[in-house]
Protein backbone atom coordinates (compact mmCIF):
# COMPACT_ATOMS: atom_id res chain seq x y z
CA UNK A 1 0.00 0.00 0.00
CA UNK A 2 1.33 3.45 -0.91
CA UNK A 3 2.09 6.01 1.80
CA UNK A 4 -0.58 8.28 0.27
CA UNK A 5 -3.28 5.62 0.51
CA UNK A 6 -2.23 4.68 4.03
CA UNK A 7 -2.24 8.30 5.14
CA UNK A 8 -5.70 8.82 3.69
CA UNK A 9 -7.00 5.72 5.42
CA UNK A 10 -5.51 6.80 8.74
CA UNK A 11 -7.16 10.21 8.39
CA UNK A 12 -10.46 8.50 7.60
CA UNK A 13 -10.20 6.34 10.68
CA UNK A 14 -9.42 9.35 12.81
CA UNK A 15 -12.39 11.19 11.40
CA UNK A 16 -14.68 8.25 12.09
CA UNK A 17 -13.53 8.08 15.69
CA UNK A 18 -13.94 11.82 16.02
CA UNK A 19 -17.66 11.39 15.32
CA UNK A 20 -17.91 10.23 18.94
CA UNK A 21 -16.95 13.35 20.89
CA UNK A 22 -15.47 12.85 24.33
CA UNK A 23 -16.45 15.08 27.26
CA UNK A 24 -12.97 16.59 27.62
CA UNK A 25 -9.30 15.77 27.49
CA UNK A 26 -7.92 14.12 30.60
CA UNK A 27 -6.20 17.26 31.85
CA UNK A 28 -9.02 19.52 30.61
CA UNK A 29 -6.43 22.24 29.96
CA UNK A 30 -5.37 23.85 26.74
CA UNK A 31 -2.19 25.69 27.73
CA UNK A 32 1.41 24.65 28.20
CA UNK A 33 4.06 25.32 30.82
CA UNK A 34 7.73 25.91 30.06
CA UNK A 35 9.86 24.09 32.61
CA UNK A 36 12.57 26.08 34.39
CA UNK A 37 14.95 23.11 34.02
CA UNK A 38 15.01 20.18 31.57
CA UNK A 39 12.38 17.47 32.04
CA UNK A 40 15.15 14.89 32.49
CA UNK A 41 16.18 16.53 35.74
CA UNK A 42 12.63 16.26 37.09
CA UNK A 43 12.51 12.59 36.12
CA UNK A 44 15.91 11.94 37.70
CA UNK A 45 14.92 13.75 40.89
CA UNK A 46 11.61 11.88 41.13
CA UNK A 47 13.30 8.50 40.64
CA UNK A 48 15.97 9.41 43.18
CA UNK A 49 13.29 10.43 45.69
CA UNK A 50 11.64 7.04 45.42
CA UNK A 51 15.02 5.31 45.81
CA UNK A 52 15.88 7.40 48.88
CA UNK A 53 12.47 6.60 50.38
CA UNK A 54 13.40 2.92 50.22
CA UNK A 55 16.59 3.62 52.16
CA UNK A 56 14.64 5.62 54.74
CA UNK A 57 12.05 2.82 55.01
CA UNK A 58 14.83 0.31 55.65
CA UNK A 59 16.14 2.47 58.49
CA UNK A 60 12.83 3.50 60.04
CA UNK A 61 10.11 0.92 59.36
CA UNK A 62 9.92 -1.94 61.83
CA UNK A 63 8.08 -5.26 61.59
CA UNK A 64 4.36 -4.84 62.16
CA UNK A 65 2.39 -6.72 64.77
CA UNK A 66 -0.33 -9.25 64.05
CA UNK A 67 -2.95 -6.48 64.29
CA UNK A 68 -2.31 -3.22 62.38
CA UNK A 69 -1.90 -0.26 64.70
CA UNK A 70 -2.50 3.34 63.74
CA UNK A 71 -4.37 6.31 65.25
CA UNK A 72 -8.12 6.52 64.58
CA UNK A 73 -10.98 8.81 65.49
CA UNK A 74 -14.60 7.61 65.22
CA UNK A 75 -17.09 9.61 63.19
CA UNK A 76 -20.24 10.67 65.03
CA UNK A 77 -22.91 7.93 64.68
CA UNK A 78 -25.54 10.60 64.02
CA UNK A 79 -23.46 12.11 61.23
CA UNK A 80 -22.77 8.64 59.84
CA UNK A 81 -26.48 7.77 59.83
CA UNK A 82 -27.47 10.99 58.09
CA UNK A 83 -24.68 10.63 55.55
CA UNK A 84 -25.78 7.06 54.80
CA UNK A 85 -29.34 8.14 54.05
CA UNK A 86 -28.20 11.06 51.90
CA UNK A 87 -25.72 8.93 49.92
CA UNK A 88 -28.34 6.24 49.28
CA UNK A 89 -30.67 8.82 47.74
CA UNK A 90 -27.83 10.39 45.75
CA UNK A 91 -26.67 7.00 44.47
CA UNK A 92 -30.12 5.97 43.27
CA UNK A 93 -30.83 9.35 41.67
CA UNK A 94 -27.40 9.59 40.04
CA UNK A 95 -27.32 6.10 38.53
CA UNK A 96 -30.93 5.74 37.39
CA UNK A 97 -31.16 9.43 36.55
CA UNK A 98 -28.25 8.96 34.14
CA UNK A 99 -30.06 6.02 32.51
CA UNK A 100 -33.31 7.96 32.12
CA UNK A 101 -31.49 11.03 30.87
CA UNK A 102 -29.63 8.90 28.34
CA UNK A 103 -32.94 7.61 26.96
CA UNK A 104 -34.64 10.99 26.65
CA UNK A 105 -31.77 13.42 26.01
CA UNK A 106 -30.91 14.83 22.62
CA UNK A 107 -28.24 12.70 20.87
CA UNK A 108 -25.73 15.56 21.05
CA UNK A 109 -26.19 16.23 24.76
CA UNK A 110 -23.04 15.54 26.80
CA UNK A 111 -24.99 15.53 30.08
CA UNK A 112 -25.21 11.71 30.57
CA UNK A 113 -21.53 11.31 29.65
CA UNK A 114 -20.48 13.97 32.15
CA UNK A 115 -22.57 12.34 34.88
CA UNK A 116 -21.13 8.87 34.29
CA UNK A 117 -17.65 9.09 32.77
CA UNK A 118 -16.54 12.14 34.75
CA UNK A 119 -18.77 11.86 37.80
CA UNK A 120 -18.79 8.12 38.51
CA UNK A 121 -16.04 6.44 36.50
CA UNK A 122 -13.32 9.03 37.21
CA UNK A 123 -14.72 11.14 40.03
CA UNK A 124 -15.62 8.47 42.58
CA UNK A 125 -12.17 6.78 42.52
CA UNK A 126 -10.56 10.16 43.20
CA UNK A 127 -13.05 10.79 46.03
CA UNK A 128 -12.18 7.35 47.43
CA UNK A 129 -8.46 8.19 47.38
CA UNK A 130 -8.78 11.68 48.83
CA UNK A 131 -11.64 11.10 51.31
CA UNK A 132 -12.93 7.54 51.44
CA UNK A 133 -15.04 5.02 49.58
CA UNK A 134 -18.67 6.24 49.31
CA UNK A 135 -19.90 3.25 47.29
CA UNK A 136 -21.13 1.00 50.15
CA UNK A 137 -23.69 3.72 50.89
CA UNK A 138 -24.19 5.01 47.33
CA UNK A 139 -24.46 1.68 45.53
CA UNK A 140 -27.84 1.62 43.76
CA UNK A 141 -27.56 -2.16 43.55
CA UNK A 142 -27.26 -2.59 47.32
CA UNK A 143 -30.12 -0.18 47.98
CA UNK A 144 -32.40 -1.71 45.35
CA UNK A 145 -31.63 -5.32 46.31
CA UNK A 146 -32.12 -4.59 50.03
CA UNK A 147 -35.50 -3.05 49.19
CA UNK A 148 -36.47 -6.09 47.14
CA UNK A 149 -35.41 -8.39 50.00
CA UNK A 150 -37.60 -6.50 52.45
CA UNK A 151 -40.51 -6.66 50.02
CA UNK A 152 -39.96 -10.41 49.57
CA UNK A 153 -40.08 -10.97 53.34
CA UNK A 154 -43.36 -9.06 53.59
CA UNK A 155 -45.02 -11.48 51.17
CA UNK A 156 -43.65 -14.57 52.92
CA UNK A 157 -40.29 -15.35 51.30
CA UNK A 158 -37.39 -16.03 53.66
CA UNK A 159 -34.76 -15.07 51.10
CA UNK A 160 -34.58 -13.50 47.68
CA UNK A 161 -31.52 -15.26 46.22
CA UNK A 162 -31.47 -18.74 44.70
CA UNK A 163 -28.77 -19.94 47.10
CA UNK A 164 -26.27 -21.02 44.45
CA UNK A 165 -22.72 -21.32 45.71
CA UNK A 166 -20.33 -18.87 44.09
CA UNK A 167 -17.43 -20.84 42.53
CA UNK A 168 -14.38 -20.15 44.68
CA UNK A 169 -12.11 -20.77 41.72
CA UNK A 170 -13.49 -17.68 40.01
CA UNK A 171 -12.14 -15.36 42.70
CA UNK A 172 -12.53 -11.77 41.52
CA UNK A 173 -11.97 -12.63 37.86
CA UNK A 174 -15.55 -11.57 36.96
CA UNK A 175 -14.79 -8.08 38.31
CA UNK A 176 -11.49 -8.04 36.40
CA UNK A 177 -13.29 -9.02 33.18
CA UNK A 178 -15.84 -6.27 33.73
CA UNK A 179 -13.02 -3.80 34.33
CA UNK A 180 -11.50 -4.77 30.97
CA UNK A 181 -14.86 -3.98 29.39
CA UNK A 182 -15.18 -0.71 31.28
CA UNK A 183 -11.71 0.51 30.38
CA UNK A 184 -12.26 -0.50 26.75
CA UNK A 185 -15.56 1.38 26.67
CA UNK A 186 -13.96 4.46 28.26
CA UNK A 187 -10.94 4.65 25.98
CA UNK A 188 -11.82 2.86 22.73
CA UNK A 189 -15.58 2.47 22.15
CA UNK A 190 -16.50 5.03 19.44
CA UNK A 191 -19.98 5.93 20.77
CA UNK A 192 -18.96 5.94 24.42
CA UNK A 193 -20.47 9.38 25.08
CA UNK A 194 -23.69 8.95 23.11
CA UNK A 195 -26.65 9.21 25.53
CA UNK A 196 -28.42 6.11 24.20
CA UNK A 197 -25.23 4.05 24.30
CA UNK A 198 -24.61 5.01 27.91
CA UNK A 199 -28.20 4.27 28.89
CA UNK A 200 -28.03 0.81 27.33
CA UNK A 201 -24.65 0.05 28.97
CA UNK A 202 -25.78 1.15 32.43
CA UNK A 203 -29.18 -0.54 32.19
CA UNK A 204 -27.58 -3.76 30.97
CA UNK A 205 -25.04 -3.69 33.79
CA UNK A 206 -27.83 -3.08 36.32
CA UNK A 207 -29.76 -6.13 35.13
CA UNK A 208 -26.58 -8.23 35.04
CA UNK A 209 -25.69 -7.23 38.61
CA UNK A 210 -29.14 -7.85 40.03
CA UNK A 211 -29.35 -11.26 38.32
CA UNK A 212 -25.94 -12.18 39.78
CA UNK A 213 -27.08 -11.16 43.26
CA UNK A 214 -30.30 -13.17 42.89
CA UNK A 215 -28.41 -16.27 41.76
CA UNK A 216 -25.42 -16.21 44.13
CA UNK A 217 -26.55 -13.92 46.94
CA UNK A 218 -25.73 -10.35 47.81
CA UNK A 219 -22.53 -11.06 49.72
CA UNK A 220 -20.82 -13.36 47.22
CA UNK A 221 -21.67 -11.22 44.20
CA UNK A 222 -20.72 -7.87 45.74
CA UNK A 223 -17.56 -9.38 47.20
CA UNK A 224 -16.26 -10.82 43.94
CA UNK A 225 -18.09 -9.67 40.85
CA UNK A 226 -19.61 -6.18 41.23
CA UNK A 227 -17.16 -3.94 39.43
CA UNK A 228 -17.63 -0.73 41.41
CA UNK A 229 -17.69 -2.56 44.74
CA UNK A 230 -14.28 -4.07 44.04
CA UNK A 231 -12.84 -1.04 42.22
CA UNK A 232 -13.80 1.59 44.78
CA UNK A 233 -13.22 -0.82 47.65
CA UNK A 234 -9.55 -1.06 46.72
CA UNK A 235 -9.14 2.69 46.31
CA UNK A 236 -11.05 3.32 49.52
CA UNK A 237 -8.23 1.67 51.44
CA UNK A 238 -6.00 4.56 50.39
CA UNK A 239 -8.35 7.22 51.78
CA UNK A 240 -8.55 8.55 55.35
CA UNK A 241 -12.04 7.21 56.12
CA UNK A 242 -12.44 3.51 56.87
CA UNK A 243 -15.40 1.46 58.08
CA UNK A 244 -15.06 -0.65 61.22
CA UNK A 245 -17.44 -3.47 62.14
CA UNK A 246 -19.16 -2.77 65.45
CA UNK A 247 -21.46 -5.82 65.42
CA UNK A 248 -19.21 -8.86 65.79
CA UNK A 249 -21.80 -11.25 64.40
CA UNK A 250 -21.23 -9.63 61.01
CA UNK A 251 -17.89 -11.44 60.74
CA UNK A 252 -19.26 -14.94 61.32
CA UNK A 253 -18.26 -17.26 58.47
CA UNK A 254 -16.11 -14.63 56.75
CA UNK A 255 -13.74 -16.31 54.27
CA UNK A 256 -11.21 -13.52 54.95
CA UNK A 257 -10.88 -14.93 58.48
CA UNK A 258 -10.92 -11.39 59.82
CA UNK A 259 -10.67 -10.55 63.50
CA UNK A 260 -14.15 -9.48 64.72
CA UNK A 261 -12.45 -7.22 67.25
CA UNK A 262 -10.55 -5.44 64.50
CA UNK A 263 -12.43 -5.72 61.21
CA UNK A 264 -11.86 -2.65 59.02
CA UNK A 265 -12.76 -2.43 55.34
CA UNK A 266 -13.10 -6.21 54.98
CA UNK A 267 -14.76 -6.66 51.56
CA UNK A 268 -16.83 -9.67 52.61
CA UNK A 269 -18.00 -8.26 55.93
CA UNK A 270 -18.68 -4.98 54.18
CA UNK A 271 -20.97 -6.76 51.72
CA UNK A 272 -22.70 -8.67 54.52
CA UNK A 273 -23.14 -5.77 56.95
CA UNK A 274 -26.53 -4.22 57.49
CA UNK A 275 -26.84 -0.46 58.09
CA UNK A 276 -25.45 0.39 61.51
CA UNK A 277 -23.24 -2.70 61.78
CA UNK A 278 -20.22 -0.75 60.54
CA UNK A 279 -19.25 2.79 61.49
CA UNK A 280 -16.83 5.15 59.73
CA UNK A 281 -13.64 6.32 61.39
CA UNK A 282 -10.83 8.70 60.49
CA UNK A 283 -7.31 7.33 60.01
CA UNK A 284 -4.05 8.36 58.30
CA UNK A 285 -3.94 8.12 54.52
CA UNK A 286 -2.69 4.72 53.26
CA UNK A 287 -3.26 3.08 56.68
CA UNK A 288 -6.15 1.05 55.26
CA UNK A 289 -3.69 -0.82 53.04
CA UNK A 290 -2.22 -2.44 56.15
CA UNK A 291 -5.58 -4.19 56.62
CA UNK A 292 -5.50 -6.18 53.36
CA UNK A 293 -6.46 -9.81 53.95
CA UNK A 294 -6.28 -12.78 51.58
CA UNK A 295 -5.50 -11.97 47.95
CA UNK A 296 -4.75 -13.89 44.78
CA UNK A 297 -4.11 -13.76 41.06
CA UNK A 298 -7.40 -12.06 40.25
CA UNK A 299 -6.65 -9.21 42.69
CA UNK A 300 -3.24 -8.66 41.11
CA UNK A 301 -4.70 -8.69 37.59
CA UNK A 302 -7.41 -6.24 38.65
CA UNK A 303 -5.07 -3.74 40.34
CA UNK A 304 -2.48 -3.87 37.56
CA UNK A 305 -5.28 -3.33 35.01
CA UNK A 306 -6.34 -0.18 36.87
CA UNK A 307 -2.77 1.10 36.57
CA UNK A 308 -2.52 0.00 32.93
CA UNK A 309 -5.77 1.70 31.97
CA UNK A 310 -4.84 5.16 33.20
CA UNK A 311 -1.34 4.72 31.73
CA UNK A 312 -2.81 3.78 28.35
CA UNK A 313 -5.01 6.87 28.44
CA UNK A 314 -1.93 9.04 28.90
CA UNK A 315 0.11 7.17 26.30
CA UNK A 316 -2.48 7.99 23.64
CA UNK A 317 -1.11 11.54 23.64
CA UNK A 318 2.50 10.49 23.00
CA UNK A 319 4.63 9.88 19.89
CA UNK A 320 5.45 6.21 20.76
CA UNK A 321 1.74 5.39 20.77
CA UNK A 322 1.37 6.96 17.34
CA UNK A 323 4.36 4.97 16.11
CA UNK A 324 2.81 1.73 17.40
CA UNK A 325 -0.46 2.55 15.64
CA UNK A 326 1.40 3.23 12.39
CA UNK A 327 3.27 -0.08 12.69
CA UNK A 328 0.17 -2.21 13.27
CA UNK A 329 -2.20 -0.34 10.98
CA UNK A 330 -1.07 -1.35 7.43
CA UNK A 331 -1.40 -5.17 7.70
CA UNK A 332 -5.00 -4.97 8.98
CA UNK A 333 -6.35 -2.07 6.95
CA UNK A 334 -7.01 -3.96 3.68
CA UNK A 335 -8.67 -6.81 5.55
CA UNK A 336 -11.10 -5.18 7.98
CA UNK A 337 -11.30 -1.51 6.96
CA UNK A 338 -10.17 1.71 8.59
CA UNK A 339 -12.48 2.01 11.60
CA UNK A 340 -12.28 -1.66 12.56
CA UNK A 341 -8.50 -1.51 12.19
CA UNK A 342 -8.28 1.39 14.64
CA UNK A 343 -10.50 -0.42 17.14
CA UNK A 344 -8.57 -3.69 16.84
CA UNK A 345 -5.16 -2.02 17.05
CA UNK A 346 -6.14 0.05 20.08
CA UNK A 347 -7.54 -3.06 21.77
CA UNK A 348 -4.33 -4.96 21.05
CA UNK A 349 -2.22 -2.15 22.48
CA UNK A 350 -4.38 -1.91 25.62
CA UNK A 351 -4.20 -5.64 26.30
CA UNK A 352 -0.48 -5.73 25.45
CA UNK A 353 0.22 -2.96 27.96
CA UNK A 354 -1.77 -4.77 30.66
CA UNK A 355 -0.01 -8.08 30.00
CA UNK A 356 3.40 -6.37 29.92
CA UNK A 357 2.77 -4.57 33.22
CA UNK A 358 1.45 -7.75 34.82
CA UNK A 359 4.40 -9.77 33.51
CA UNK A 360 6.96 -7.33 34.91
CA UNK A 361 5.18 -7.22 38.25
CA UNK A 362 4.87 -11.01 38.49
CA UNK A 363 8.59 -11.34 37.70
CA UNK A 364 9.49 -8.86 40.45
CA UNK A 365 7.19 -10.68 42.90
CA UNK A 366 8.72 -14.03 41.94
CA UNK A 367 12.21 -12.66 42.63
CA UNK A 368 10.98 -11.43 45.99
CA UNK A 369 9.54 -14.86 46.76
CA UNK A 370 12.85 -16.52 45.90
CA UNK A 371 14.59 -14.78 48.80
CA UNK A 372 11.99 -15.56 51.45
CA UNK A 373 13.25 -16.75 54.84
CA UNK A 374 14.33 -20.39 54.51
CA UNK A 375 12.83 -21.32 57.88
CA UNK A 376 9.40 -20.15 56.75
CA UNK A 377 7.11 -21.99 54.40
CA UNK A 378 6.95 -20.10 51.09
CA UNK A 379 3.54 -18.70 50.23
CA UNK A 380 2.01 -19.55 46.82
CA UNK A 381 3.14 -17.20 44.08
CA UNK A 382 -0.44 -16.04 43.47
CA UNK A 383 -0.78 -14.97 47.10
CA UNK A 384 2.54 -13.09 47.00
CA UNK A 385 1.62 -11.35 43.75
CA UNK A 386 -1.78 -10.37 45.15
CA UNK A 387 -0.33 -9.09 48.44
CA UNK A 388 2.28 -6.93 46.75
CA UNK A 389 -0.22 -5.73 44.12
CA UNK A 390 -2.12 -4.01 46.93
CA UNK A 391 0.97 -1.86 47.55
CA UNK A 392 0.55 -0.46 44.01
CA UNK A 393 -2.72 1.25 44.94
CA UNK A 394 -1.07 4.49 46.18
CA UNK A 395 0.68 4.67 42.80
CA UNK A 396 -2.59 4.18 40.94
CA UNK A 397 -4.30 6.72 43.19
CA UNK A 398 -1.54 9.28 42.70
CA UNK A 399 -1.68 8.86 38.93
CA UNK A 400 -5.47 9.18 38.95
CA UNK A 401 -5.21 12.50 40.79
CA UNK A 402 -2.43 13.72 38.51
CA UNK A 403 -4.19 12.70 35.31
CA UNK A 404 -7.87 13.35 36.01
CA UNK A 405 -8.33 15.85 38.85
CA UNK A 406 -8.64 18.85 36.53
CA UNK A 407 -11.16 16.91 34.42
CA UNK A 408 -13.28 16.28 37.52
CA UNK A 409 -13.09 19.96 38.48
CA UNK A 410 -14.24 20.85 34.98
CA UNK A 411 -17.07 18.31 35.18
CA UNK A 412 -18.30 19.75 38.48
CA UNK A 413 -18.32 23.23 36.91
CA UNK A 414 -20.07 21.88 33.80
CA UNK A 415 -23.03 20.21 35.56
CA UNK A 416 -24.85 23.45 36.58
CA UNK A 417 -24.48 24.68 32.99
CA UNK A 418 -25.91 21.43 31.63
CA UNK A 419 -28.84 21.58 34.03
CA UNK A 420 -29.76 24.91 32.46
CA UNK A 421 -28.87 23.87 28.91
CA UNK A 422 -28.45 20.10 28.34
CA UNK A 423 -27.17 20.83 24.82
CA UNK A 424 -24.17 22.85 26.00
CA UNK A 425 -21.41 20.89 24.27
CA UNK A 426 -18.58 23.25 25.20
CA UNK A 427 -16.96 22.48 28.52
CA UNK A 428 -16.25 25.47 30.79
CA UNK A 429 -12.62 26.61 30.45
CA UNK A 430 -10.20 26.25 33.32
CA UNK A 431 -8.16 29.32 32.44
CA UNK A 432 -8.01 30.22 36.13
CA UNK A 433 -5.97 27.07 36.87
CA UNK A 434 -2.24 27.73 36.30
CA UNK A 435 -0.59 25.06 34.16
CA UNK A 436 2.44 25.23 36.46
CA UNK A 437 0.22 24.31 39.42
CA UNK A 438 -1.13 21.30 37.52
CA UNK A 439 2.40 20.16 36.71
CA UNK A 440 3.69 20.42 40.27
CA UNK A 441 0.52 18.82 41.65
CA UNK A 442 1.07 15.93 39.22
CA UNK A 443 4.69 15.55 40.28
CA UNK A 444 3.74 15.63 43.96
CA UNK A 445 0.86 13.15 43.62
CA UNK A 446 2.89 10.66 41.60
CA UNK A 447 6.00 10.82 43.79
CA UNK A 448 3.98 10.65 47.03
CA UNK A 449 2.09 7.62 45.73
CA UNK A 450 5.33 5.84 44.86
CA UNK A 451 6.94 6.67 48.21
CA UNK A 452 3.90 5.27 50.05
CA UNK A 453 4.03 2.15 47.87
CA UNK A 454 7.72 1.62 48.65
CA UNK A 455 7.09 1.88 52.39
CA UNK A 456 4.13 -0.52 52.23
CA UNK A 457 6.10 -3.03 50.13
CA UNK A 458 9.03 -2.91 52.56
CA UNK A 459 6.64 -3.41 55.46
CA UNK A 460 5.35 -6.57 53.79
CA UNK A 461 8.89 -7.74 53.00
CA UNK A 462 9.72 -7.45 56.70
CA UNK A 463 6.89 -9.86 57.41
CA UNK A 464 7.74 -12.41 54.73
CA UNK A 465 11.54 -12.09 54.56
CA UNK A 466 12.59 -10.67 57.92
CA UNK A 467 16.19 -11.85 57.49
CA UNK A 468 16.66 -10.34 54.03
CA UNK A 469 14.01 -7.62 53.62
CA UNK A 470 16.31 -5.29 51.66
CA UNK A 471 17.14 -7.93 49.08
CA UNK A 472 13.51 -9.02 48.93
CA UNK A 473 12.30 -5.48 48.35
CA UNK A 474 14.77 -4.48 45.65
CA UNK A 475 12.95 -5.98 42.61
CA UNK A 476 9.75 -4.10 43.38
CA UNK A 477 11.63 -0.88 44.17
CA UNK A 478 13.28 -1.03 40.75
CA UNK A 479 9.86 -1.50 39.12
CA UNK A 480 8.43 1.43 41.09
CA UNK A 481 11.30 3.73 40.19
CA UNK A 482 10.83 2.83 36.53
CA UNK A 483 7.12 3.55 36.68
CA UNK A 484 7.73 6.86 38.48
CA UNK A 485 9.84 8.02 35.55
CA UNK A 486 7.42 6.64 32.93
CA UNK A 487 4.29 8.13 34.51
CA UNK A 488 5.83 11.59 34.94
CA UNK A 489 7.07 11.53 31.36
CA UNK A 490 3.56 10.65 30.14
CA UNK A 491 1.92 13.36 32.26
CA UNK A 492 4.42 15.90 30.93
CA UNK A 493 3.86 15.32 27.21
CA UNK A 494 0.70 17.39 26.60
CA UNK A 495 1.35 20.23 29.06
CA UNK A 496 5.06 21.08 29.32
CA UNK A 497 7.81 22.48 27.12
CA UNK A 498 11.53 22.10 27.58
CA UNK A 499 13.42 25.30 28.40
CA UNK A 500 14.15 27.32 25.25
CA UNK A 501 11.52 25.64 23.05
CA UNK A 502 8.43 27.18 21.48
CA UNK A 503 4.78 25.97 21.66
CA UNK A 504 5.17 24.67 18.10
CA UNK A 505 7.29 21.87 19.60
CA UNK A 506 4.11 20.24 20.88
CA UNK A 507 2.97 19.73 17.30
CA UNK A 508 6.22 17.92 16.51
CA UNK A 509 5.55 15.49 19.38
Amino acid sequence: MSHRRFGAAALLAGALLALAPIPAAAHALGGVFTLPVPLGLYLLAAGATVAVSFIVAVLVVRPAGSVPSYPTRPVSPRLASRSLAALQVIGLAWWFGTIVLGLVADPISPFPAVLFWIGIWVGLPIVSVLIGNPWPAMSPFRTLFNGLERAARLIGFTRLDAGLRYPVVLGRWPAAALLVGGVWAELILPDRTAPTTLAVLLAGYTVFTLVGMVLFGRVAWLRNAELFEVYLGWFGRVGPIGRRVVERGTCEGCSEECDPAHCVDCPECGAAAEPGERLPELRPWFAGLTEVGSTGWSDAAFIVLVLSGVTYDGLQETAPFGAAMNFLFPPLLPVIGALNTVLVVQTILLLALWIAFLGVFVLASWLTLRVHDPDRRAAPLGSVVGDYAATLLPIAGGYLVAHYLTLVIQGVAWIPILIGDPLSTVAPPLDWVPISAVWYLSVGAIVLGHVAAVVLAHRRALRDSARRPILAGLPLVVVMIGYTVLSLWIIAQPIILEPGTSPAALVVR
